[in-house]
């Protein structure tokens, strides 16, 4: 792997045979029976095949140990160790097939069964146990070094992972190829030593960065195998020269060691029982994913972040309107998406894109699975990108219509305010003026009189034209919100009303608040007008993202919204804002208005 993000393409040859395969639906049952592939029951048939040879064989090498009484001891725990990391291999294995995780852990228990083989007391297996006795050391710097994904990042790792495999076993190698020059070996030994603990060092140095740079998913996946690492490879380097310097016992060190060792394997299981190590799935039944109806997300990224074990994983389509890749909702995907570990597969339908694959890098090394997995539903993919299209355009469609919304509560507050600040200004000075006429010692009795008739008609006009304001643009409204603007509405009702309001004023848009007044204002009067109500019961909630009304009156029933065009109207005002309104109505048992309006 790369330190750059993986960008691979996928063409289907065929789009009929795929599209055949979806459509086919199948039930929850079919599915869960369906994971378990031909493929996988085989994978497993082979793992416990492993299993079972691996066990005999252990079996086997402590049965010969038992010939010689004072080293069985050691061969009890070279077999232990032995049984502990294929058993923590063939998890791995199980778990995520395509990764090599599994791969180094059971080479590595391979590696202590063989360097174990000198407890036997066989000449030819004593060459073989010396030639791999420090091989162990080099698969667990391999095996720290490429987890989670099973390939190695970096070339800080990867150089780590070459000097590894220098020091042992190739210098190990050494003595062999002059078996009677002693200042060869002792030199050979003396560069082995110091090249193991600087890569031991180089090793903590890597483990460490990677836990700092690593967000909080990824830490929860590294923490218990590199934290352990960490301090497993510095005692490594340190044991046997620690244990001479004071003197003691050579064995010992060779004890700690294998110690060390077995609590490696230890730490990734309690990683993978952590949840950090997520079982992937195979490839063949994708389809039956599709038939999952209810999902509660695209039924494609959730086929494919289960089968390939990456929460993080996202398909995004590609959009030839845009010119660019679109989520599930229909939003463009920002460049944040694109970065040095997060790979790309792009999606095509005969030589056509129509969407990616967007994956872990560091979970998911080898980019053929997420091929493969994109080549299988390239079909459904395709048919969630005119979904997202389909989305994105109703969107806009949406915000249009707000925006013509908006337009129109402006042009109305507009129009209020001019005849507000205009005719009914001009109406009060002349109505003033006819009130001076009136007044004049001069007038006489007939034109006072006229004079007092035209100032009471200018202040009946001024009056209703005040209404209108009212009606058009309450002040109540714009500077007090809603809630004393409908409170207002209920005490000048002619009929007992009640008011019962629990919202957040300064949370809820303008263009709900304008919109749930006049709802309320229409509907209250239709309460006086026409359902000839004796009470009346306003409701006003907020309930998340929603805002919810509710007016009830005790009138005669009977309304629709199919007669009319006032509730119509209300109706379409609540659709443009994604709203809905209901109207219950049966004859003689009073209406019931029930609103919904967004007000995140």
């Amino acid at each position: 792997m790369t330190d750059t993000a993986d960008a691979v393409a996928i063409e289907t040859p065929s789009a009929a045979s795929t599209a055949a395969w979806l459509a086919s639906g199948t039930s929850t049952r079919s599915i869960d029976a369906g994971l378990r592939s031909a493929r996988g029951r085989s994978r497993s048939a082979a793992l416990i095949i492993v299993a079972v040879f691996a066990f005999l064989l252990g079996g086997v090498q402590i049965a010969l140990g038992l010939e010689n009484p004072e080293l069985a001891w050691a061969v009890d725990l070279f077999t232990a160790e032995f049984w502990i990391w294929v058993a923590a291999g063939l998890v791995a294995w199980w778990r995520r097939p395509h990764n090599a995780t599994g791969l180094l852990l059971v080479i590595g228990g391979i590696g202590f069964f063989l360097s174990g083989l000198a407890n036997l007391g066989i000449p030819a297996l004593t060459v073989v146990s010396v030639i791999f006795a420090t091989s162990p050391l080099a698969l667990t710097v391999q095996l720290l070094h490429a987890f989670p994904s099973g390939r190695l990042h970096g070339r800080l790792s990867i150089t780590t992972v070459v000097l590894g495999w220098v020091a042992s076993p190739v210098l190990q190698l050494v003595p062999f190829l002059a078996p009677t020059n002693p200042s060869v070996y002792a030199t050979v030994s003396t560069i082995q030593m110091w090249l193991g603990i600087v890569v031991m060092v180089l090793t903590a140095i890597v483990l460490t960065r990677r836990l700092i740079a690593a967000d909080a998913r990824h830490r929860r996946v590294l923490l218990p195998l590199f934290s352990y690492g960490i301090v497993a490879v510095l005692l490594l380097s340190f044991a046997n020269p620690v244990v001479l310097s004071l003197g003691l016992d050579p064995k010992l060190g060779g004890v700690i060691q294998l110690i060390l060792f077995a609590a490696i394997p230890i730490a990734f299981l309690i990683g993978v029982l952590l949840g950090g190590f997520q079982r992937t799935g195979e490839l063949e039944p994708l389809s039956a994913w599709l038939g999952i109806t209810g999902a509660g997300r695209p039924a494609v990224a959730q086929a494919l972040a289960s089968t390939l074990g990456d929460d993080s994983l996202r398909v995004v389509y590609w959009s030839d309107d845009q010119e660019a890749f679109l989520d599930e909702f229909g939003t463009p995907v920002g460049e944040e998406q694109r970065g040095p570990d997060r790979g790309w597969c792009e999606i095509r339908v005969e030589s056509r894109l129509v969407g990616a694959i967007v994956y872990d890098t560091r979970m998911t090394a080898d980019p053929e699975p997420v091929r493969r997995a994109g080549d299988v539903l390239a079909i459904a993919v395709d048919r969630e990108r005119l979904t997202a299209q389909l989305l994105a355009t109703n969107d806009a469609l949406v915000q249009s219509r707000i925006r013509l919304v908006q337009t129109a509560d402006r042009e109305r507050a507009r129009i209020a305010q001019d005849l507000h600040d205009g005719i009914q200004v001009q109406l009060v000075l002349l109505a003033l003026a006819a009130q001076t006429i009136a007044n004049s010692p001069d007038a006489t009795p007939a034109l006072s009189e006229a004079s007092a008739r035209l100032r009471r008609g200018l202040d009946e006009a001024a009056a209703d034209l005040r209404r209108v304001v009212h009606n058009v643009l309450p002040v109540t409204l714009t500077e007090q919100g809603l809630t004393a603007a409908v409170e207002d509405l209920v005490d000048r009702l002619s009929i007992p009303a009640t008011l019962v309001a629990d919202v957040d004023d300064e949370k809820i848009p303008a263009t709900t608040v304008h919109t749930a007044y006049l709802i309320i204002a229409e509907t209250l009067t239709n309460a006086v007008k026409h359902s000839h109500a004796s009470a009346v019961r306003v409701s006003l909630r907020a309930e998340g993202p929603r805002l919810r009304i509710e007016v009830r009156d005790n009138g005669v029933g009977g309304a629709s919204i199919n007669r009319g065009a006032g509730l119509r109207s209300l109706q379409d005002r609540a659709d443009v804002l994604g709203g809905r309104l209901d109207v219950q109505s049966p004859p003689g048992h009073g209406t019931r208005v029930k609103v919904e309006l967004p007000c995140a």
